[in-house]
């Protein structure tokens, strides 16, 4: 089945007659008789009754004329998606908790304002996960820990990051044998800071009592206040908790390392949306 045929169907039934249709459509009559008849031939129904000169749809064609009409509508709509100079597309991004709830916000609210026809979905995951769903084209872009040093993918700094030692207040400065006697609270194992926090206590040899997995910065938080165990967490969150709690000690230690955020996607990408959102969240606020 051709749109041609379809098209010249519906033309016939909302035009009445062949000749008619072919003065609308600037085509030979002849033309529109041969692609009716292959319509019916190919849909085995009969479309119209045919009265002398006159064409009378059937209870078939009706139903066809319906749905006809809505695939070539929906025709035209696909046709004029890319017409405009507004982008358009769907558009995956992938991010960590830290940089979704503290760097893009007010980034993200500026780019729907900008970038109304774009549906953009947003998906929060660990770093090695976010990697994963990347490399099988799950993800457009991803907003992680870099940079990536992989020969598919590019990749560039987005936001600056490091992860701070947090301790009850009561321990300032904390001695490794103090910090022995206290939980470590950590993500778990995919996610890119918890391979930091680990070599780092390899490194300086400190063996906490005991390590949970809490994926909550809230509840981590609020252990800490209570004098029961410590983190390393990234000072965009310390940030953001200091501004409520009171609590907790937040210090830079050596041998953490950086944790900046990177933008990391597909060397071979042809779309313009993932540079267009990239230098969007990039500009100035």
């Amino acid at each position: 089945m051709k749109l041609s045929q379809l098209s010249f169907f519906c033309a016939v039934v909302e035009h009445g007659t062949i000749a008619a249709a072919a003065a609308q459509l600037h085509c030979v009559p002849s033309n529109i008789t041969t692609r009716l008849r292959e319509l019916e031939g190919q849909l085995d129904v009969v479309l119209f009754n045919r009265e002398k000169n006159r064409l009378l749809v059937t209870p078939e064609g009706r139903l066809l004329y319906r749905n006809a009409k809505q695939i070539l509508a929906m025709t035209a709509d696909t046709q004029s998606l890319f017409s405009s100079e507004k982008p358009h597309g769907v558009l995956r991004v992938g991010a960590l908790d830290v940089a979704l709830a503290n760097h893009l916000p007010p980034r993200l609210s500026r780019y729907r304002r900008e970038n109304p026809t774009v549906e953009l979905h947003i998906r929060p995951e660990h770093s090695m996960l976010l990697e994963r769903l990347l490399m099988e084209g799950e993800m457009d872009l991803i907003l992680t820990d870099g940079p990536i040093e992989h020969p598919l993918l590019a990749s560039r700094l987005a936001f600056r990051e490091r992860l701070l030692l947090v301790t009850p207040t009561k321990l300032s400065a904390p001695s490794t044998e103090e910090l022995e006697h206290l939980e470590l609270y950590v993500f778990g194992h995919t996610c890119h800071y918890r391979r930091q926090v680990d070599h780092w206590l390899e490194t300086c040899d400190i063996k906490p009592r005991v390590a949970l997995e809490i994926e909550s910065y809230p509840n981590i938080f609020a252990c800490i206040e209570a004098g029961l165990g410590f983190a390393c967490v990234p000072e965009s969150v310390v940030n953001q908790f200091s501004l409520t709690h009171k609590g907790f000690y937040a210090q830079h230690i050596q041998g953490l390392g950086s944790s900046d955020i990177h933008f990391v996607w597909r060397k071979q990408q042809a779309s313009p949306l993932i540079q267009g959102f990239i230098e969007s969240i990039e500009s100035t606020l």
